[in-house]
């Protein structure tokens, strides 16, 4: 006969959350903000690499996107390694060796070799978010993930809120120091702490229920039995196997959806700084730091608010709302570039718009995707979505040379990636509906 489970809320529910939440959620938190400071920071060495190298627009674009082309390539198979390895080896691997790349880019001495650092620095990231995503799932049940992966993607904003007035003070304050250049510094002092959260993880992380010691034995008897169950769910209407995943219809329509989703969001991440110091003539590099995080704090709050407010169950709705408000936003600082103020407060409701979409997003194939499948699939999704990093950015710097500098103008590759993002998330609803919302939930 076998047991009956504790019910939903119980004690021992509740205590095995909170234990999980407090082993786990940190230092995911902590590898995804510090993942995305690596990325980033070359937006405030960028105007080392201009005075040092002559950079232009166009190869900044290219230097800021190329770390993608690696990303891309190497998504896939580190999902599928991690899936065999197990989260605690591999995550720690791909911490340390980014850490490495990311710091060895100080040692740069022309813009190729730049180039190639940024290539290798995607490469040895690939796998890092969809694994974060793959692990959740392993320890959190449906009802509870959305709320944690908002959590973790707060990473991104807060990135930007702490990195950008960081990097602005190291580039005032380090510029010289043992004779090294302030924009090399920023890369030296980004690469360090993924190598020390690589070392903390691989002995602090556990990868699954059954193994966690530091769980009682009722608390991981619910949870891995609550998992396991909906696991099972899943897999009934899920593509079964790596290959499956990587074919489905779905999983290609929900691939698009966050592409587009990341055009509207990257160019902010790596052109606010530049547009600031643009507007805002005569600012020092810190003072640009902290005017450029500003909407990003904003966003952080929004994007914790909201992961907590939506209800779970892979609804494409909420981050339809997203996309319209990141639309007219957009739409609106492009009008509105010749009053600094009026487009300052309308560009900063864009980004926490355009930011909070990503977690919404990711509560869409969390619900849909099981087994080795979901290994596969979740990287697939984030390695073409995030061919968005390479393509938004370049395209900005390209409209930015080609124009004359127009940052308006620049601003149609948001405004358009929305509109086809919007599109593609309507028919895969209409599509969800039509099939009686079965594994993708439309309405």
């Amino acid at each position: 006969m076998s047991r009956v489970l504790p019910r939903a809320g119980s004690p021992i529910e509740t205590a095995a959350m909170r234990k999980v939440t407090w082993r786990v959620v940190p230092l995911l938190v902590l590898g995804y903000f510090v993942s995305y400071l690596d990325r980033i920071n070359i937006s405030f060495a960028k105007f080392g690499l201009e005075q040092e190298f002559g950079m232009s627009a166009t190869q900044y674009g290219f230097a800021a996107g190329i770390f993608f082309v690696g990303y891309i390539l190497a998504e896939v198979p580190s999902n599928m390694i991690l899936a065999k390895v197990g989260a605690r080896v591999w995550l720690s691997r791909i911490l340390v060796t980014w850490g490495l790349v990311a710091a060895a880019t100080a040692l740069a001495p022309n813009l190729t070799t730049v180039y190639v650092l940024r290539f290798l620095l995607g490469v040895a990231e690939a796998g890092f978010f969809p694994g974060i995503l793959l692990y959740l799932t392993r320890w959190y049940p449906t009802a509870r993930r959305t709320k944690i992966v908002a959590t973790v993607m707060v990473s991104i904003p807060v990135a930007s809120v702490i990195g950008n007035p960081v990097n602005g003070w190291i580039l005032d304050t380090f510029d010289g120091a043992w004779g090294v250049d302030g924009w090399r510094w920023v890369f030296i002092l980004g690469g360090v702490p993924a190598v020390v959260l690589g070392i903390v993880g691989f002995f602090a992380l556990t990868d699954r229920p059954e193994k966690a010691r530091w769980l009682t034995g009722p608390e991981r008897e619910w949870l891995a039995s609550t998992l396991a169950a909906e696991e099972a769910e899943r897999a009934a209407s899920a593509p079964r196997g790596h290959w499956a995943a990587l074919k489905d219809k779905r999983v290609i329509a929900l691939c698009a959806v966050y592409f587009f989703v990341l055009c509207g969001a990257y160019p902010l991440t790596y052109w606010m700084p530049s547009v600031i110091k643009g507007v805002g003539r005569g600012l020092s590099s810190t003072q640009v730091g902290w005017l450029s995080a500003v909407p990003f704090l904003l966003s952080a709050i929004c994007m914790y608010v909201t992961g907590r407010l939506v209800p779970p169950g892979g609804s494409t709705r909420p981050v339809t709302v997203a996309l319209i408000i990141s639309l007219v936003t957009f739409a609106g600082t492009a009008l509105l570039l010749g009053v600094p103020v009026a487009a300052f407060a309308v560009i900063t409701v864009a980004t926490m718009a355009a930011q909070t979409a990503k977690p919404l997003f990711w509560a869409v194939p969390t619900a849909y995707l099981a087994g080795v499948g979901a290994a596969s699939g979740l990287a697939l999704i984030n390695s073409l979505g995030n061919a968005a990093g390479f393509v938004s950015p370049f395209a900005v710097g390209w409209i930015k040379d080609a124009s004359g500098g127009d940052t308006g103008l620049s601003m149609l590759v948001m405004i358009s990636a929305n509109v086809v993002g919007l599109a593609v998330l309507t028919g895969l609803a209409i599509s969800a509906r039509r099939r009686g919302a079965a594994g993708l939930v439309g309405s």
